[in-house]
């Protein structure tokens, strides 16, 4: 990790609980009434949550890979159930030394560590650090969290499954995001209609911000109005159980479960956020419903909230860095551009098929006149990869310069697409272009596209004009896109 994006992401962290405390504030100042927050949650969880969670899964690329389908529930109802796990046995071991003293007390700590905050603070934070797509993701793997919840959560607070325990599961969010995946599955995305879109737009607008401030003035009343008996035992013993489990021992069980299973790129993602979030407030509700006993509950949450202020920037850096994300952090403040040519010999030819456009440098340089954006935009909504049959290296797409006129000032061919074999036929509407054999120079940018390749080619410009080592030939130059490194671009150079 780099200062730039420690920066970053203490900055939305600082961001989310600032709203948070907005809400708090606005609570005290009898702004939010507890009158409207009935009313309020169900606007949240029936109409906005459910448009917010239809915008983001459909059309979202990240299903397109069916392991982002399957993986997520599954992992998060382990990180549920392993949650739940470690905190009973912890209080049932430590019993009455650490004032876990009835059984009461024990399942209801097991309950709030078990139950992290999976859903207004990972969200806007997912969002903000790595973008739609694991996003996406991430509720897919709310729906576990549910399931673990209403299962796991609900036998420790209660004694054993309730009745009826499944349509809890089933709530809007759950159901919508079944409906978004279907239509993604039927290849319909494309054909929601446009006044749908829109409506759905402006109310996701409005659900993350509403329940964050709703979040906010809930636990305000956690703190200063809670409805709890207190006793003569002292808060401190589970506050620093709370804190080792919930903000120390799990955020490592659960990045070092995402660095050796093999899972995605966007489950990675939500890894790294997921692991370093405190006790979720919900479980308060579930041990003053169930029986519990929410004096320990109000603890574990204010422990792990106060503190997690602290840990959620440092748990989200160490699970980047650990989980080699940082290349698919968004939003850096300054863009990340590494210039270190190294010339690597190519020894066979590569062939590349897809659709190209004529252009020049001067074109691109004009909103209106660039023709490479266009060329992009048609590539997505032709769907131009379903076109591409048996692709050499699938993950990876190709835009190679080729048919230079002399020079960089002049026009050129420029091809995106897929790698495939010399003997590979291609439709009619798609072009071929082949890039020869011989010397490249290999450079690298990453940081925020398409800026990061722009600075690129112009460290690659002034790099010829400087160093007269090399000659640029102008046959054939390439970009490589890797699904694996969204942030990243390698840019192979012609040379003599």
């Amino acid at each position: 990790m780099n200062l730039t994006q420690v920066i970053t992401i203490l900055s939305i962290t600082a961001a989310v609980f600032t709203v948070m405390g907005i809400g708090g504030t606005a609570r005290y100042l009898n702004w939010i009434s507890r009158e409207v927050d009935a009313g309020l949650l169900k606007l949240g969880i029936r109409v906005l949550m459910p448009c917010f969670i239809f915008v983001k899964v459909v059309g979202n690329p990240a299903f397109d890979e069916a392991a982002n389908v399957y993986l997520p529930p599954v992992w998060g109802f382990i990180a549920v159930a392993l949650g739940c796990f470690v905190a009973y046995s912890w209080a049932r071991g430590t019993g009455s030394r650490l004032g876990f003293d009835h059984p009461d007390k024990v399942h209801s700590f097991a309950v709030c560590i078990g139950i992290f905050n999976y859903g207004f603070i990972p969200i806007p934070l997912i969002q903000e650090i790595f973008g739609e797509r694991a996003l996406g993701v991430l509720f897919l793997h709310n729906v576990g969290v549910e399931l673990g919840i209403w299962t796991i959560g609900v036998s420790l607070a209660s004694g054993g499954l309730t009745k009826g325990w499944w349509k809890n599961v089933l709530n809007p969010p759950s159901l919508t995001i079944m409906l978004s995946l279907f239509i993604n599955e039927m290849g319909l995305a494309d054909q929601v209609p446009e006044f749908v879109t829109q409506i759905t737009g402006i109310l996701a607008s409005a659900a993350i911000p509403m329940m964050m401030l709703l979040i906010g003035a809930t636990f305000y009343d956690q703190i200063f109005h809670a409805d709890v008996q207190d006793d003569n035992s002292s808060a401190w013993p589970t506050y620093i159980s709370a804190v080792m489990l919930r903000l120390l021992l799990l955020p490592i069980l659960f990045l070092l479960a995402a660095l050796c299973l093999p899972i995605s790129l966007e489950l990675k993602q939500v890894a790294a956020i997921q692991a370093a979030m405190p006790a979720a407030v919900f479980p308060i509700v579930l041990t003053k419903h169930y029986g519990g006993d929410p004096r320990t509950a109000l603890r574990v949450v204010m422990a792990s909230t106060v503190v997690g202020f602290v840990t959620i920037p440092i748990w989200i850096s160490t699970g980047i860095a650990w989980l080699g994300l940082e290349s698919t952090v968004l939003h850096q403040t300054t863009q990340e551009v590494t210039v270190a040519p190294q010339l690597e010999p190519l020894e066979q030819a590569i062939h590349v098929a897809g659709i190209s456009v004529r252009t020049n440098n001067r074109k691109e340089m004009n909103l209106e006149t660039g023709q490479i954006p266009k060329l992009y935009q048609k590539y997505e909504t032709d769907n131009i990869d379903s076109l591409i049959v048996d692709p050499i290296e699938p993950k990876q797409r190709i835009a190679v310069y080729a048919d230079y006129e002399s020079d960089q000032s002049s026009e050129f061919t420029m091809l995106l697409g897929r790698k495939i074999s010399s003997e590979a036929e291609i439709p009619d509407q798609l072009d071929k272009v082949r890039i020869h054999k011989g010397n490249y120079l290999h450079f690298v940018g990453e940081g925020e596209m398409p800026q990061a390749v722009i600075e690129t080619w112009k460290e690659i410009w002034s790099f010829f004009e400087e160093d007269t080592t090399y000659t640029r030939t102008f046959e054939a130059d390439f970009e490589i896109y890797d699904e694996a490194s969204p942030k990243r671009v390698d840019i192979f150079i012609a040379v003599e």
